[in-house]
């Protein structure tokens, strides 16, 4: 698989995925939050919004409770009807170079594991800090492969 190089805009919105992860004590109101919260301030009934989007106003009642599980295009269609735009992106919830070890350090883990199980047949297995220095030596090399398939079989 070759992948193509990213456009301008594709590396800003990579870079701020790869910042630092926002602090989780205060939390975003929920979809449903942010609903309720845009109708009332625009003193606007739930049957009333519901009209607008055309949706039934007993769903609408579930998404603002958040008790439905929404589908975006619904959502953006509420809050269009409440002159708002909706934007989603992620926000990862650790650092993405951290998951991106994590799992090159799995792999690793377990192409020693296999090459280690000889190794210990032959009485050559080598002892844990060395183990531990084949692991990151292993590590760098899977991450500097970008060719390197990380997630194929993946169970996880």
């Amino acid at each position: 698989m070759v992948r193509k190089p990213l456009n301008v805009i594709e590396s800003i919105a990579q870079s701020s995925l790869l910042g630092p992860v926002r602090s989780r004590k205060d939390p975003e109101p929920s979809p449903g939050a942010w609903v309720r919260i845009l109708r009332s301030y625009l003193r606007m009934t739930q049957a009333e919004l519901a009209k607008r989007t055309k949706i039934a106003q007993p769903y609408l009642a579930d998404i603002e409770a958040g008790k439905a599980d929404v589908r975006l295009g619904t959502l953006r269609r509420i809050f269009q009807a409440m002159q708002c735009d909706l934007y989603a992106r992620p926000e990862p919830t650790k650092r993405l170079e951290e998951v991106l070890r994590g799992r090159a350090r799995a792999v690793a883990l377990k192409r020693l594991k296999q090459s280690i199980g000889t190794m210990a047949m032959e009485g050559k297995a080598p002892d844990e800090e060395m183990f531990r220095r084949l692991l990151e030596k292993k590590t760098d090399e899977i991450l500097e492969d970008k060719h390197e398939r990380l997630w194929a079989g993946d169970d996880e």
